[in-house]
């Protein structure tokens, strides 16, 4: 249904039944559907549906981002300006200035060539006239405001030798740098651990009431909006089916699609049941497989024995490291055969340095892992047996690769089968993860985040392991797509008897998954435990915080 609000004087943006349509080869292709929605002056709004149904395509229509888009109706005002019909270069004054954007994936929106002192800086003086000291003096208090420690090192930081979550922090810093009247949040809190999740949130609830910025938060976690927002849109195939004071679409939603989508979180439902997804009809408490119940294994499959990690923060002329940080710190941790351990700890706690030990990615200062009885160094048929699935596909899968090739690449390592082997091996992955064989050809680019996802898991199942690393699996995935991929998980899990370490900042995916959960802070497990016992009952004042933080839907 489209919006029935009327307009206000203190909207920062109205859209009025905007429709789009992409035009590439002389073809239409329709995205929007008469949308209308605002955001007034101090208010948080959210967008919420799944990938796919236009939410990030309404918000760069805001900043008219789109080269290719074409509108046959409807307006979009920023403070009274109609944004279809102004100039590419009041345009540019406009971005930055009086609205911002925090993209979802800082990675790749900061420039990977510059020092972030440099990037925001840049922003700063290229809308406001500040000396380029006073330029440095602000960027430096706005990283400040962001909860980071260390500003002056971040500063003179290059993207890649920031965590996912201190690169966020800096888009957002950078979104602030100007005191825009509306920010545009394309998931701001994606790549965030709990903690400095919370902290984000609080600030930018604090912001928005303090200085009148209006915030459209475009988000897929369902409990950050009811938390943060005053308002909700919910999007499905380019519509707005349902919109509303936040607490009441949330808990009494009117739209079978919202329904849908509250249906399919992990929150609340029984752990490792079966969750419904967007187009099912099913009880969501209904089990996988009576397996899923089963008590895994007490055989010992990875035993680390105080293993630490230890990185150079800074080398001598020589090349020799005259500093070190200890990312891990003398941890021991055991998986037993056919079991789920969940690490969960905030940015830097040292869990994916820990991960990547474990895969032999990154080396060890001392300790050392068992595997099965024996040491782990030095047995390539055991690193076989341990497979890892990255945070983010699109990063991790070669984008000039056909997906048969890119899932029986661990296949070819020292041997050379026959190309009709492995299709013949492609295509059996493929039904194992849910992908239909008719994509074998395709490119990454041409999946959606979810079947990349299916991708990287059945490359990791190529070589047949025993052991899957899972760090962050289902961050970057709507709601509907993360029900598929747990569900696939514990599928895999209940067929082929996988033991998974899984890594995540989301405590409700954690609670539905995990037989036991680990949890890490400055390097060190300070609790670890049956998943009940850690997540309900927290012992350790780092991890009563750390539950404390997590965004609940019934906020």
């Amino acid at each position: 249904m489209a919006s029935s609000d009327t307009p206000s004087s203190t909207d920062v943006v109205r859209i009025a039944d905007l429709a789009l349509a992409f035009t590439s080869d002389g073809t239409s292709t329709p995205a929007l559907h008469g949308i209308s929605l605002h955001v007034q002056a101090g208010e948080i709004v959210g967008l919420v549906g799944e990938s796919g149904s236009g939410k990030s395509v309404t918000a760069m229509s805001i900043l008219k981002l789109l080269p290719t888009a074409r509108y046959p109706s409807g307006h979009i005002a920023v403070l009274g300006r109609d944004v279809l019909e102004t100039s590419a270069t009041t345009l540019q004054n406009v971005r930055g200035a009086e609205v911002s954007m925090i993209f979802q994936e800082p990675m790749t929106a900061l420039n990977p060539v510059l020092r972030i002192d440099e990037q925001i800086t840049d922003v700063i003086r290229r809308h406001r006239a500040l000396s380029r000291a006073e330029a440095d003096a602000l960027a430096t208090a706005l990283l400040r405001d962001m909860k980071i420690a260390d500003p002056d090192r971040i500063m003179q930081s290059y993207p890649h030798e920031l965590s996912g979550g201190m690169r966020q922090r800096v888009m957002i810093a950078m979104a602030f740098s100007c005191a825009p009247k509306l920010i545009i949040a394309d998931e701001p809190t994606t790549a965030l651990d709990v903690t400095v999740q919370a902290q984000i949130l609080g600030l930018l609830k604090e912001r928005a009431a303090a200085t009148g910025t209006a915030i459209l938060l475009i988000s897929h976690d369902l409990a950050v909006v009811a938390g943060l927002c005053d308002r909700v849109y919910v999007m499905y195939q380019g519509r707005i089916v349902e919109e509303g004071p936040t607490r009441g679409v949330i808990h009494h939603p009117q739209h079978a699609y919202t329904r849908a989508l509250l249906n399919a979180l992990p929150e609340g439902k029984t752990p490792k049941s079966r969750l419904a997804t967007v187009g099912t009809v099913m009880n969501p408490n209904e089990p996988l497989a009576a397996a899923r119940h089963t008590t895994p294994s007490k055989n010992i499959l990875l035993e680390a024995r105080d293993v630490t990690v230890r990185y150079p923060r800074r080398r001598d002329l020589f090349g020799r490291a005259s500093d070190l940080h200890t990312a891990v710190d003398r941890v021991s941790l055991t998986i037993n055969e056919g079991e789920t351990v969940s690490l969960v700890g905030e940015s830097g706690s040292g869990k994916t340095s820990f991960a990547m030990a474990v895969v032999g990615l990154t080396p060890m200062s001392s300790g050392t892992f068992i595997y099965r009885g024996t040491p782990l160094e030095g047995s390539p048929e055991a690193r076989r047996d341990i497979q890892i699935v990255f945070q983010d596909p699109q990063s991790s899968l070669d984008p000039r690769w056909p997906a048969w090739r890119i899932v029986t690449e661990p296949l070819t390592v020292n041997a050379s089968p026959a190309r009709a082997d492995l299709r013949a091996q492609a295509t059996e992955l493929f039904q194992s993860v849910g992908l239909d064989e008719g994509t074998l050809d395709r490119l990454p680019h041409e999946f959606s985040g979810g079947q990349r996802q299916r991708l990287a898991i059945a490359r990791a199942l190529a070589v047949r392991p025993r052991l899957l690393v899972l760090d962050e699996p289902t961050s970057a995935l709507d709601v509907s797509v993360q029900a598929q991929i747990l569900n696939l998980l514990l599928d895999l899990q209940a067929t082929y008897g996988l033991s998974y370490l899984f890594i995540s900042h989301n405590v409700s995916v954690v609670r539905h998954i995990s037989d036991r959960v680990a949890v890490m802070y400055q390097g060190r497990i300070v609790e670890q435990g049956s998943a009940a016992d850690v997540l309900d009952r927290p012992r350790d004042p780092y991890t009563q915080s750390l539950m404390a933080a997590v965004p609940k839907l019934s906020a």
